[in-house]
């Protein structure tokens, strides 16, 4: 009877456990049924939030125009392909929804993007092995053009998907892309998308970015939007248009003569700009080496060196140092002084003339046009006094940053410690100054003496309602000097172009007056400190206007270590740029020649010779100033280098490649250049050691010779020639 009874309670006991435990459940989904909540988590939010999806609608970043609506940045669509592998995502439709066939995807992708079938498979067969729902093709699959997009979606490959994007693209590629600059990417919990990293595209980049839109709506579980179910739209919003001040037209003017100066020569560096002197617009600035913003391969110079790269500049700085002097009133130009060299006193350092002997007893016109040193010398010394220069070198704006609307300005130095270095900064040594703080400063001789600010932004406007978001006007920052002053300023500088003494001659244009000074700079050795010395060693510099009268542009270049032989042929360099670029854009801009046509004999163009006689050749091409050099001992002439059409320089050597058997010339005294243009005439290999001249080759002069020859030579930078040595002897004195 008690086993009976405790069988009993063990019952009743499990039985009323079981109903404490499914009355708790029953009151915990009735709970549920009633709030709604787990954990206080809204189950309705949560399953709507499960089947909610946002789509990105990516806004579009501002363009880049130049002043004639032409666009320098601009956006394109590209396409990021990927693949579904999962077969849930088919579900019930009636055809593949997800990639079947990994041999046939790969193969039939393989023939759009030239890429290996088998790399494709193995990426899709690695997904498929490791269960992945759906995988990307990396870089194959990122940034897909619209051609490529088009030709994929015409094979119907099942599984095989798109998201679109917007990509930033640069139609003109290196022309002024150290202006415009390029984006990179961010990539938040928000949104992926460009943003301005250099130049132009990251000064103005807040403006540029727009705001990205959305779409979300509910789906299922294969991700398919569900029938009514609502759908909130937020539209995107574009980023503001940048209009710019550069005309594309003189900007291809000035790439073209940039890149012809550097395959010519090969320099260091090139730096120049093209300015409209009366309101500070900047028409045109460029620099190399250069680089292409779309592919940004290679890029050896991270500096738009017109504001970033200051230097100590030469004689152009006595365009300042004369106007000071004038403006004073302690310049006579019929005084005369000793020219050759200067000395505080007796005990002091000498200032040298680049003739270190100087012209005698002349004016201080004549100084001016010969661009004299020690002319400088005496304004300030004896004329101006340090103090006063110094106040004119700040109120021309020397002293400070020009205040371009563009990323990476830095300022120069201006060495001013004791007489040496004020002198010196006199006529442009010592001292340092960016080519956009000279051309700012040379503004005041276009407008009366007044300064006007430098500017590459035209206007920002809202693609949206074309409303203008901020307007630049010209603005005068500055007025060092008077209207009289101007005048006779301009007047010296015009001379220095169209007297015989002067030493601008080369920078005659053909149909407009102008004026300008030259300057040729030595370059510190960053590891001596001391001036380097030799024929290419210099910054050759010019900054000049046109016409002379009513200057329209302002134009500043400068080439750093040109490959020249002497010292005087650096001026080929910075006079070609200077007129090709100056002449094309005052024709471009209508603006009415003010004299008659000069013809200028030291540059003409390459005829077609192929098929003449080599003697006749020769001979036209030696009367030319040609130096001719035959490369076969054939007597009709089948190439020439430089070719057909080309510009060159009457000092430029010209090679002639007859129709027999190739013989190599003497190449004694042949500059690099010269030989790399005969490897490429001839196809033969080339292998040099050493720089300067050749002095050594292995194939011996008068051999023949095939393609499959390697030549090698062996350069120097010793030279024999006296009259050289006594030139950079005397740079050497002029710099120290």
């Amino acid at each position: 009877m008690r086993k009976v009874n405790q069988n009993g309670i063990m019952l009743l006991i499990v039985v009323l456990i079981f109903s404490i435990f499914f009355l708790t459940i029953i009151g915990r989904f009735m709970y549920i049924q009633v709030t709604g909540e787990v954990h206080s988590v809204d189950l309705v939010a949560y399953a709507e939030n499960m089947r909610e999806t946002n789509t990105t609608l990516q806004a579009e970043r501002g363009k880049i125009y130049d002043r004639s609506g032409m666009a320098l940045a601009d956006n394109r669509p590209v396409y990021n392909m990927y693949a579904i592998l999962d077969e849930t995502y088919t579900g019930n439709s009636s055809v593949p929804l997800h990639v079947e066939d990994a041999e046939h995807t790969a193969q039939q992708l393989s023939n759009v993007l030239d890429e290996d079938v088998e790399s494709i498979k193995s990426r899709i067969q690695n997904g498929i092995d490791n269960d992945r729902y759906q995988i990307e093709f990396g870089s194959l699959g990122q940034g897909l053009s619209e051609a490529e997009y088009e030709a994929i979606e015409e094979l119907e490959l099942p599984g095989i998907y798109f998201e679109q994007t917007l990509q930033r693209y640069y139609p003109n590629g290196l022309y002024a892309s150290q202006i415009i600059g390029y984006t990179g990417y961010t990539d938040d919990e928000e949104q992926t998308q460009a943003r301005g990293a250099y130049g132009i595209e990251l000064e103005f980049d807040e403006h540029l970015t727009g705001k990205d839109g959305f779409i979300n709506y509910q789906r299922d579980s294969y991700g398919h939007q569900l029938r009514n179910a609502e759908e909130t739209v937020q539209s995107p919003e574009d980023g503001f248009d940048i209009h710019l001040t550069i005309d594309q037209k003189i900007q291809s003017f000035l790439e073209d003569a940039l890149t012809t100066v550097e395959d010519a020569y090969s320099p260091e560096r090139i730096m120049a700009g093209v300015m409209d002197p009366n309101t500070g617009e900047i028409l045109a600035m460029s620099n190399r080496p250069a680089f292409d913003p779309n592919t940004r391969d290679n890029i050896e110079n991270w500096y738009n060196d017109m504001i970033s790269s200051p230097f100590e500049p030469g004689s152009t700085m006595k365009i300042f140092t004369l106007a000071a002097a004038i403006e004073e009133g302690v310049y006579n130009g019929n005084e005369t002084f000793q020219s050759g060299q200067f000395q505080i006193n007796e005990h002091s350092r000498t200032i040298n003339d680049h003739d270190r002997d100087g012209w005698g007893e002349i004016t201080f016109d004549e100084g001016i046009l010969r661009s004299s040193n020690v002319a400088m010398a005496e304004l300030l010394w004896n004329k101006m006094g340090p103090e006063t220069y110094l106040e004119y070198l700040e109120d021309f704006h020397l002293d400070r940053m020009t205040g371009v609307d563009l990323t990476g300005e830095r300022i120069g130095t201006i060495s001013y410690g004791g007489p040496w270095e004020q002198i010196t900064t006199a006529y442009g040594q010592g001292s340092t100054f960016t080519p956009m703080q000279i051309m700012k400063a040379a503004t005041a001789l276009a407008n009366d003496g007044e300064i006007v600010q430098p500017y590459v932004l035209s206007n920002i406007q809202d693609p949206n309602n074309g409303q203008l978001v901020e307007q630049k006007d010209r603005e005068v920052v500055g007025d060092p000097i008077s209207p009289d002053t101007v005048e006779q300023v301009k007047d010296l500088l015009g001379q220095t172009v169209t007297e015989e003494e002067g030493t601008a001659n080369a920078f005659a244009l053909d149909q407009y007056t102008t004026f300008g000074k030259t300057g040729t700079a030595s370059i510190p050795d960053p590891e001596t400190g001391l001036y380097m010395s030799g024929g290419p060693n210099y910054y050759f510099s010019f900054v000049g206007m046109a016409p002379q009268d009513d200057p329209q542009l302002l134009m500043f270049v400068a080439v750093k270590q040109p490959d020249v032989d002497y010292r005087y042929q650096g001026s080929e360099t910075t006079s070609y740029i200077y007129r090709t670029v100056m002449e094309n854009s005052l024709h471009y801009l209508d603006v009415s020649p003010d004299q008659e046509n000069i013809t200028h004999t030291d540059e003409t163009t390459i005829n077609d010779y192929s098929g003449q006689s080599v003697d006749a050749v020769t001979s036209e091409l030696t009367e030319l100033g040609f130096p001719v050099d035959v490369i076969g001992e054939g007597n009709t002439v089948e190439a020439t280098w430089p070719t057909s059409g080309s510009q060159v320089f009457t000092n430029q050597r010209v090679l002639l490649r007859t129709d027999d058997q190739m013989t190599m010339p003497d190449l004694t005294g042949w500059t690099l250049r010269d030989v790399i243009a005969l490897s490429r005439m001839t196809n033969i290999d080339l292998d040099y050691i050493g720089s300067g001249l050749v002095i050594d080759q292995n194939i011996e002069a008068g051999n023949t010779f095939s393609e499959d020859r390697r030549l090698v030579v062996e350069l120097s930078e010793e030279r024999n020639d006296s009259e050289e040595d006594e030139e950079d002897e005397e740079e050497e004195d002029y710099f120290e």
